[in-house]
């Protein structure tokens, strides 16, 4: 079932219609990364100046996706979605796990270019990107996916033949190590509303003018 947060008088975009997020190497709270926020390294600034009518959203009820995880960083590295079987062994340094929500939201800009027109009417963020842009990489977030009620949980992989190994959800017991741990994940985030998923787009300053360029990674996080 398609859901939507009021955002503006247009229908809902489809589930179908979403584009591709590149996951978060952590969840965050809702909170601390709206649309529209821009990032260096460094520094974070969520500008004024944006309103209901920038944005589209859509999403869908009960949410599922299958992460890979860094053992040694406990980072996310790959999101495979909702996916019950894997076609590759993991490596040593690398675990699985399970995003699961009663809810999931995506909320993207209509049109970026525009956003950012509006945003630089304050001159303080057009100071700001410059001034960031002489030391780092600027970013520009442009949609975000966030999950309500989320479960972060532990997974392994059962060899079922054929090079498919299927994904079962773990419900507590030994690790590897022969000692016994949580199924959860190591994720606290404060908050029923979590941001998993995000596309940013690099912020070009050339001269006098800054435009945005194209998708960049998600390294502003890890």
């Amino acid at each position: 079932m398609a859901v939507r947060r009021s955002s503006s008088v247009s229908e809902p975009l489809s589930p179908s219609a979403l584009p591709d997020l590149a996951v978060l190497p952590r969840p965050l709270a809702a909170d601390k990364l709206p649309v529209g926020q821009l990032v260096s390294k460094s520094s974070k600034l969520n500008p004024a100046g944006l309103e209901d009518k920038h944005y589209d959203d859509g999403g869908c009820r009960w949410y599922k996706d299958v992460i890979l995880l860094s053992n040694s960083t406990g980072v996310i590295n790959e999101s495979l979605g909702g996916t019950h079987l894997v076609q590759k062994e993991l490596d040593a340094d690398t675990s699985v796990g399970t995003i699961e929500a009663e809810e999931m939201i995506v909320r993207l800009l209509k049109n970026p270019e525009s956003a950012l027109k509006t945003i630089l009417a304050e001159q303080d963020t057009a100071t700001w990107i410059k001034e960031q842009a002489g030391q780092s990489v600027v970013g520009f977030v442009t949609a975000i996916r966030e999950v309500v009620n989320a479960s972060y949980k532990r997974a392994r992989l059962f060899d079922i033949g054929n090079g498919n190994y299927e994904v079962i959800r773990e419900v507590g017991g030994e690790g590897k190590d022969g000692k016994r741990r949580d199924s959860g994940l190591d994720v606290q985030t404060g908050s029923k509303r979590d941001v998993v998923g995000v596309i940013v787009r690099q912020v070009v300053v050339e001269g006098n003018e800054i435009k945005l360029g194209n998708e960049i990674g998600t390294e502003f996080w890890n």
